[in-house]
């Protein structure tokens, strides 16, 4: 998964030159989009995109990068830095790329689609509030989600419709810790375009956010700032005690697999209002 739109496949082709093709399938329009990347010989890792911009990473570290709609354009590559590539991330506008060192993980913008590629813009590479091991990260409209190896969960970015779950905040550079959490070791985390969900090592779901479009579930405020424990579960589940066995969401919508059933909350068909924090 990469931004709050779009799902991105890669896989190379088997032509002599070899092409890799890439498939973006937004969620919302339920439409799909193939690019191919040329002369791409090393392993692919990461594929993610914005709304004009995709981005590949290798297991070399390099990142070839390009315009969604520049089909003429050979990519532009990226070497790697010093420290390690573990991942990369975006959200609808930018990019990111998760690098880690002996002592920490830290955080990179490499793209911004409003710049355009460029290799001579140079972003600050910014930290955690403290050491971690950043072993996942997700995106939505205008915010991350990264997640350590020990299940603590951070946000930076928009948080205007509550979707950092530290509050309402205008916008964070940095990432913060969601204290809400503390002590609630997290497993995964994914997040659509202004909500988050977060599942637990011990099967609790918490979702926090913009509830615009009821993805948040029934008797949940409009805007839920900080994390909240989800308990509507279906009446007709079969076993007493639900056992959550995964999260999944699309730009407004939240699904939860209980018992080997899936349940959706939530719709991706009400039109989006513009909405700003005074």
């Amino acid at each position: 998964m990469c931004g709050p739109l779009y799902t991105v496949f890669c896989f190379p082709t088997s032509s002599a030159k070899r092409h890799r093709h890439v498939f973006i399938h937004d969620s919302f329009a339920k439409t799909t989009e193939t690019i191919e990347f040329p002369a791409l010989n090393d392993p692919i890792q990461q594929v993610v995109s914005t709304h004009l911009h995709v981005a590949i990473l290798m297991k070399t570290g390099k990142i070839a990068m390009r315009r969604i709609d520049d089909f003429e354009r050979t990519p532009t590559i990226l070497e790697p830095p010093p420290d390690e590539i573990t991942l990369i991330v975006s959200t609808s506008k930018a990019i990111y790329r998760v690098q880690e060192d002996q002592k920490t993980s830290t955080i990179q913008k490499i793209l911004e689609d409003s710049e355009g590629i460029s290799e001579d813009v140079k972003h600050e590479v910014v930290g955690f509030p403290w050491p971690v091991r950043i072993v996942d990260a997700k995106g939505g409209n205008d915010f991350l989600m990264f997640l350590d190896s020990t299940g603590n969960l951070f946000s930076m970015g928009t948080g205007t419709r509550g979707e950092l779950g530290v509050g309402l905040i205008r916008h964070v550079a940095e990432p913060v810790h969601i204290e809400q959490l503390a002590g609630i070791p997290i497993e995964k985390v994914a997040c659509g375009g202004w909500h988050t969900v977060a599942l637990t090592t011990g099967g609790d779901v918490y979702v926090w956010g913009w509830n615009r479009n009821g993805q948040l579930g029934k008797d949940k405020a409009a805007t839920e700032m900080y994390p909240v424990l989800f308990e509507d579960f279906p009446e007709n589940i079969e076993e007493e005690e639900p056992v959550v066995q995964d999260i999944e969401v699309t730009e407004h919508t939240t699904t939860v697999y209980i018992n080997d059933q899936k349940f959706m909350i939530g719709n991706d068909f009400v039109d989006i209002t513009e909405f700003e924090l005074k």
